[in-house]
């Protein structure tokens, strides 16, 4: 079915649609969204400048219905060849184009692993799937320090393609029963508003739900962001025929629109639950700011909106979409080349983007969008339109031969390099890794990594981690879910109680045991643990909840999520009921879960405190307690870092005087605590003087950002041993 019959309303039309008209201020509205994400995504300010996408959400809702109403209204049927002829020259080439560029980089950057991993990212992206990808992948939009894919900004292009697979449905639905109802044009607009309203607040209440129940899941979701495409759609059914507001409600509406998305971009943070419920302010500004533009304007709404419709807003409208999708891959892959979070990574990333959006746009957006491929005569006049020319048909074929050859060759050819060529170079045997016995080893072996010119063959090999270096990461994390709670998608259990109960090694008749208490940082140190303790008849309970600090901090003063606090209630149960010898912990420290929003040294002192109590309440069940200094977190994710043009000092970390700071504080907390409780510092485990190498002999530090590699946890097991069974 190429089209479908609407309402053959042709004679009611008697003046077209009011959004029939360009609208300035709604390419000033895409400036503005496009901006927020790009400033977002390169210097992490504003904080909510991801609402940018949901504001392309009701841009699109509100232009796409009403167009497919305008043809409902003046050709009396709805052509879906049409449609989507007209949404493949306006998304695919542009997308591909950037898509192509994309993984071909990958390839001649990345060893292979890291390049074949956004391959496949990529192929998800071309097939409009990308943000079940993510969501499927456990991706955390909000946590930069998992190994971030460049294409993962193709999840709203996703989100909206696949809206628009149903939407012409909706539309062409409600304009049949407004024909078989007999419905005169405002009572086919109730019966439009109806059938595109009931869809939004369902939406909306599973984006609700969603939210809290798995955010990472709703923030991909089409599910949970159909509701704001509909809400665009909405707008356009409402001011179909709409004449415009008096000039002072119409300045009115602006002004609070414009204040809403200001608001919404200063005050809405990573830590907000979304999309549901606060997508909800974003989206009516948006709205807003579009009402006050329906119908006729005013001099004084004009000088308003020139925020908006000035040719500079305007023009970065225009070109926003070519924006948007070049913006994340230049980000991404310059990393690897300037160190970011610099001035010169910034001039340089704003330099690209810009150059390469502005001629995708004027070659290959622009000229595809307005050409004639897939033109049909006329409905109403079966005038015949200009004939494709030979030569568009060929730049055409030309243009799809290149995207899909590029990344194809750089595949068969460098992506086939075997992984092995990481290092190649060395003389290192990645077969034969030294454990050092001691902590002066420790440093020797430190010192060679920081003077090294050379990647060694590395183990695990940074380009065979896989996303988020899951591959490099403990077995009791990865394979046998260990880690529980929300953030963590590998664990087996959704309770986080039931998934711990699982989590024991070692003979059931063990003359000892032993707690491990903690976060992800914590279950980094488990094979090196359970390594040390390996022979001496222990059994080991692992008890880890990803982003829940092993600390006791009074409810109240807690705001960490509900099921942390009732994990770490049950972790005390569990301690005096299993009477260990001895519970070990380590965390990376996190100000946000402090309710009172203590800072410095404020902070300091509540940790203080909360480190104390814990300790001295472990003391008190008759166990000893040993608390780990966590290492630093790393320069740069592995496999962004280790590639084919860097060197080994280019991912050197440079541990940070805060963090030291930090250490101390824990190390104070356990003192306070008296016998039977230690501090392990391990800085010179992985540094020397401050600077941490991303190796050590042939071994790779971490897995990701944050995490050691569980190779390099097994090779601490002498250095953990008399800690932790003196």
């Amino acid at each position: 079915m190429s089209s479908a019959p609407a309402l053959g309303l042709q004679s009611r039309a008697q003046t077209p649609p009011q959004g029939h008209r360009r609208r300035l201020d709604i390419e000033g509205l895409r400036a503005v969204a496009v901006l927020a994400v790009v400033f977002d995504h390169l210097i992490h300010w504003p904080g909510g400048g991801f609402i940018g996408v949901d504001m392309f959400f009701v841009i699109s809702g509100y232009l796409i219905s009403g167009i497919l109403l305008r043809e409902a209204t003046t050709r009396g049927r709805i052509s879906f060849r049409e449609f989507y002829l007209r949404r493949f020259k306006r998304i695919l080439p542009a997308a591909a184009l950037v898509l192509s560029v994309t993984v071909t980089a990958a390839y001649v950057i990345f060893y292979a692993g890291r390049a074949s991993s956004i391959a496949t990212d990529a192929f998800w992206a071309l097939v409009f799937s990308a943000n079940w990808r993510f969501a499927l992948l456990g991706t955390d939009y909000m946590n930069s320090g998992s190994s971030v894919s460049p294409i993962q900004h193709y999840w709203s292009l996703g989100v909206e393609e696949q809206f628009y697979i149903f939407w012409p449905w909706v539309i062409i639905g409600a304009l049949f029963l407004a024909r078989r109802l007999k419905c005169n044009p405002r009572g086919t607009a109730v019966v439009l508003g109806f059938f595109v309203a009931v869809p939004i607040l369902l939406s909306f209440a599973f984006a609700l739900w969603e939210t809290n129940s798995n955010h990472t899941v709703a923030y991909f979701s089409t599910f949970s962001r159909g509701w704001e495409l509909g809400a665009g759609a909405l707008l356009a059914v409402l001011t179909a025929r709409f004449s415009g507001f008096p000039q002072k409600l119409q300045i009115g509406l602006l002004s609070f629109g414009l204040l809403l998305i200001g608001a919404s971009l200063i005050l809405i943070t990573p830590e907000t639950p979304f999309p549901a419920p606060f997508a909800i302010f974003p989206v009516l500004g948006t709205c807003l700011v579009i009402l006050a533009g329906c119908g006729g304007t005013g001099p004084s709404y004009n000088r308003l909106a020139w925020i908006l419709t000035n040719p500079a807003s305007r023009y970065v409208g225009k070109i926003s979409y070519s924006l948007y999708l070049w913006h994340f891959p230049v980000i991404i892959l310059l990393g690897a080349f300037v160190e970011p979070d610099t001035l010169w990574f910034y001039l340089v990333a704003v330099t690209l983007m810009t150059v390469l959006s502005v001629a995708s746009f004027k070659w290959v957006e622009d000229p595809i969008r307005r050409s004639r491929l897939g033109a049909k005569p006329s409905l109403k006049t079966g005038q015949r339109p200009r004939p494709v020319r030979r030569r568009e048909v060929q730049g055409l074929a030309a243009f799809a031969a290149l995207v899909l050859a590029f990344p194809l060759i750089a595949f068969a050819t460098i992506g086939q390099r075997d992984a092995s060529d990481l290092g190649a170079g060395s003389s290192a045997d990645p077969g034969t890794p030294v454990t050092a016995m001691t902590a002066d080893q420790r440093q020797e072996q430190l010192r060679a990594a920081l003077a090294s010119s050379e990647w060694p063959a590395l183990r695990p090999n940074p380009a065979e981690m896989g996303p988020d270096g899951a591959l490099a990461k403990p077995d009791e994390w990865i394979k046998d879910g260990c880690l529980g709670g929300e953030l963590s998608p590998l664990a087996h259990d959704k309770d986080v109680t039931a998934n711990a109960l699982r989590c024991v090694y070692g003979p059931e008749n063990a003359t000892r045991s032993l707690v491990i208490f903690g976060d992800s940082t914590t279950m980094s140190f488990v094979p090196g643990i359970r390594k040390a303790l390996e022979g001496q008849d222990w059994q080991v309970h692992i008890y880890t909840v990803a982003a829940c600090s092993p600390v006791l901090i009074p409810g109240r003063n807690d705001a960490s999520a509900d099921e942390c606090k009732r994990f770490k209630l049950w972790v005390q149960d569990q301690i005096g009921r299993l009477n260990p010898d001895v519970v070990a912990s380590s965390f990376l420290r996190n100000d946000g879960q402090l309710s009172s929003g203590a800072v410095g040294r404020e902070a300091d002192a509540e940790w203080q405190k909360y480190v104390t109590d814990m300790g001295r309440y472990v003391v008190g069940q008759g166990a000893r307690y040993v608390l780990l200094e966590a290492p630093a977190p790393a320069k740069a994710e592995p496999s962004q870092c280790i590639t084919r043009f860097s060197v080994p000092s280019d991912c050197i970390t440079e541990r940070s005087t805060i963090f030291d700071g930090q250490s101390e504080v824990e190390a104070r907390a356990i003192a306070d605590v008296g016998i039977n409780a230690t501090f392990v510092p391990t800085k010179e485990w992985f540094c020397v003087n401050s600077r941490c190498p991303a190796f050590v002999g042939s071994t790779a530090m971490y897995a990701d950002i944050n995490h050691i590699s569980a190779l390099a946890s097994e090779e601490l097991a002498p250095l953990l041993r008399p800690a932790l069974a003196p």
